[in-house]
C-alpha cells in the first residue's frame, strides 16, 4: 500500500467520523483529459457535496501526498427514502420557488441540495416513505422506469391545487394505517 492509499484511507474514515457514517474512498487510476480518474471519496445519504469538500478542506494538510481537494471527485449515493424525504424538505424551504424547474429534475435537485435527509424528524421521515411508497406503487402498477416522474408531478399539481400545507396534511393522512395511498396518476 503506497503513502497516498494509506492517506486516502484515513481521510476517508476521518470524514466518516466526522460525518457519524462510512465514508469509501478508491482510486480510478490517473487523471487524464479524457479521463475524471483520481482519488474518490463515495458516501450514502448525508451531507451534500459541497458539505463533503468543505470538511476535505479542514483535514487536507494532515495528508500532504494527496491531491488537492478540489481534484479529489466526492460521490453522494441515497437510499429511495432519503431522497423522497428531501424532497419534501426542500419543497418546505420554499414551495412556490420548486417551480422554477421542471417537477421531473426536483428529486435530483432536491436531494444534492438538502443536508442529512435521512437524519430528519420523524414527521419528515414518515412523509418521506408515504411519498416513496406512492413513486414504487407507480412504478408498479405503469410498469415504467418514470414512476418518480408521474409521482412527483402529481404531487407538482396537488401543490399548486391547493397549497403546500394543504399537501401536507393530505400526504399525512396518507401515512395513517387506514390509508391507501392515492395520488392522481396521468398517463
Amino acid at each position: 500500500m503506497t503513502t497516498r492509499s494509506r492517506q486516502a484511507a484515513a481521510l476517508a474514515q476521518v470524514l466518516g467520523d466526522r460525518i457519524g457514517r462510512p465514508v469509501r474512498h478508491s482510486y480510478d487510476g490517473p487523471r487524464t483529459e479524457r479521463y475524471s480518474g483520481g482519488w474518490r471519496l463515495e458516501w450514502t445519504d448525508g451531507p451534500t457535496i459541497g458539505t463533503m469538500r468543505a470538511l476535505a478542506r479542514e483535514y487536507a494538510a494532515r495528508f500532504p501526498d494527496l491531491p488537492p481537494v478540489e481534484n479529489i471527485r466526492f460521490d453522494r449515493a441515497h437510499t429511495d427514502q432519503a431522497e423522497a424525504t428531501a424532497l419534501l424538505l426542500w419543497l418546505d424551504t420554499d414551495p412556490n420557488s420548486a417551480f422554477d424547474t421542471i417537477p421531473g429534475l426536483w428529486l435530483e435537485q432536491s436531494f444534492a441540495a438538502t443536508e442529512d435527509p435521512d437524519r430528519a424528524p420523524e414527521v419528515w421521515q414518515r412523509r418521506g416513505h408515504t411519498l416513496y411508497a406512492m413513486i414504487r406503487e407507480a412504478y408498479t402498477a405503469k410498469s415504467s422506469s418514470s414512476g418518480h416522474t408521474i409521482v412527483v408531478t402529481a404531487l407538482a399539481e396537488r401543490i399548486r391545487a391547493s397549497g403546500w400545507d394543504q399537501t401536507l396534511a393530505w400526504l399525512d393522512r396518507q401515512a395513517e394505517p387506514h390509508h391507501e395511498p392515492h395520488l392522481r396518476i396521468v398517463k
